[in-house]
């Protein structure tokens, strides 16, 4: 019971240095690479997050998250409506991936690996490990740090990332994650759907400044 509670409030706590390890990173790395500093804050980003996932998690645990679950449709076809809402973004602007070979092989680098890593922790790690008794209580804390990593993270040298837009977004898709997450039992749903986000929002594009919303 004692290690559980001791777990319980690293778990608060986790978040918190996920995002002031990978910001510093981010503050520091742009000073001398300007936009390319989205490279060291990404290893430093899912650095951190592997340490926690691996010493707070079980093999079977994470076996869990990836298991495949008969059953709740409406949820996973929900889950994937969220996904390929930013695909508009892609398709028009398709010129982007004919002008910057790197840009377009560290996108679908980057579309590939992060999903793993962000629903593992946003979603699989807090949601199970946060000693909260609501569900709701543990969605908002994580959704919170999880909309607040973007601007602190990514936001030091992308413009993008700074919109009070992306806000808006991140709430979305971070609820339907968490509650789908609950309600199917596995994280197959949101990282497919993270992974259709992180291709339709041109992600490098906007690390790099390549892409910036006409809004902004």
């Amino acid at each position: 019971m004692a290690v559980k509670m001791k777990n319980g409030h690293i778990m608060i706590w986790a978040p918190i240095i996920v995002v002031l390890i990978s910001s510093s990173s981010s503050f520091i790395f742009s000073t001398f690479i300007q936009e390319w500093a989205w490279i060291p804050v990404a290893i430093f980003y899912w650095g951190s997050i592997f340490a926690f996932i691996y010493f707070f998690t079980t093999k079977e645990e994470r076996s869990k998250w990836l298991s495949r679950v008969e059953g709740h449709f409406g949820w996973k076809i929900g889950t994937v409506l969220v996904g390929l809402f930013p695909l508009t973004i892609l398709f028009t602007n398709l010129q982007l991936l004919s002008e910057s070979l790197a840009a377009t092989l560290f996108w679908l680098l980057f579309a590939l690996i992060n999903p793993f890593f962000e629903e593992g922790f946003w979603r699989g790690l807090l949601l199970n490990k946060l000693p909260f008794q609501s569900k709701f209580a543990k969605v908002l804390y994580s959704t919170l740090f999880f909309i607040l990593s973007h601007p602190l993270l990514w936001g030091v040298f992308s413009i993008a990332n700074r919109s009070y837009m992306i806000f808006v977004s991140l709430l979305i898709m971070s609820l339907v994650w968490s509650y789908a997450y609950y309600r199917i039992g596995s994280l197959r749903w949101p990282i497919f759907s993270h992974f259709l986000v992180d291709v339709g929002n041109l992600s490098v594009f906007t690390f790099l400044n390549l892409y910036i919303p006409p809004v902004m």
